[in-house]
């Protein structure tokens, strides 16, 4: 079926009558008669019931409608995309991020692009540790804002951004929640409110490294999803947590106060693959 026939099948769906629909495809109702019987002969039946005034859409053309418009609308996406490409722009644009924060990154960067690439489509996905760079890979998104925890293979572009200190996570009447920082080995009694392990491995085994640095083993008390779960149980009082600076996700009824020692728990960094994100990203992505 070429996507020509589609078109015109669809309009005189929504006519049904050769004459209004050939007006509105600025062609002769010959040739809209004709191009309707090509592609009824390709699919062996009858779209349109022409015995009576006006003409009806059969069964088989109903069934064709639905599929025939979402092919339609398919088709001219591409084309916008394909056009905004020319052009330079990104027609859709699939961004990753690590679980435990980076909205700020991620927000600053969502803002740029909205002010410069105004209909740009942005999908946003949420990406654990290991499913990063295979989504890259098969290009389920085409750029991460993520943390360095492994050596990359060639075909991974990196660009660092910042690293990425570690912080304490309060409820607002916690004992230790008026200072200006909080010595990390005061949470050696505390419960912990964390993400599981297999989310992010590499980061939560520099969350371990640094309690036994301060003289302590991490216990999980409580396992949570995401991070704005993590905040929910911890301003319920289920206990105390730790993350990355850049959570950017504040509640009220939370403190959030860089530990002592300070902790670089990762480098965060742009990651993209080979040749799949145009040039004119870039500059978006500096000073971030």
């Amino acid at each position: 079926m070429e996507l020509r026939h589609l078109q015109y099948f669809l309009v005189l769906a929504e006519e049904l009558n050769f004459s209004r629909a050939a007006r509105r495809l600025h062609i002769a109702q010959p040739s809209l008669s004709q191009q309707i019987r090509q592609l009824e002969a390709e699919l062996e039946t009858e779209l349109f019931d022409r015995s009576v005034r006006p003409i009806r859409i059969t069964n088989a053309g109903q069934l064709l409608m639905g599929n025939a418009a979402n092919l339609v609308n398919e088709a001219e996406e591409t084309a916008r995309e394909v056009r905004r490409a020319g052009r330079g722009e990104v027609g859709r644009l699939r961004i990753g991020y690590s679980y435990g924060g980076l909205y700020d990154l991620v927000l600053a960067l969502l803002r740029r692009l909205r002010a410069a690439w105004p209909e740009t489509n942005m999908v946003i996905h949420q990406l654990a540790e290991r499913e990063q760079i295979p989504a890259l890979r098969t290009r389920r998104v085409d750029l991460v804002l993520g943390r360095l925890t492994e050596p990359l293979s060639s075909d991974v572009v990196v660009m660092p951004l910042r690293e990425e200190r570690l912080i304490a996570i309060l409820p607002v009447d916690h004992r230790l929640a008026g200072g200006k920082t909080v010595a990390l080995a005061d949470l050696r009694s505390e419960p912990f409110v964390m993400f599981p392990r297999r989310l992010e491995p590499v980061v939560f085994d520099n969350y371990i490294q640094a309690c036994v640095a301060a003289g302590f083993t991490l216990r999980l008390d409580h396992e949570v999803s995401d991070a704005q779960t993590q905040a929910l149980a911890i301003a319920a009082g289920l206990g105390v947590g730790l993350t990355g600076d850049h959570l950017a996700l504040h509640f009220p009824e939370l403190v959030y106060l860089p530990v002592e020692p300070s902790f670089t728990i990762a480098r965060i960094a742009a990651l993209w693959c080979d040749s799949r994100l145009p040039q004119s990203l870039a500059p978006f992505l500096e000073g971030l």
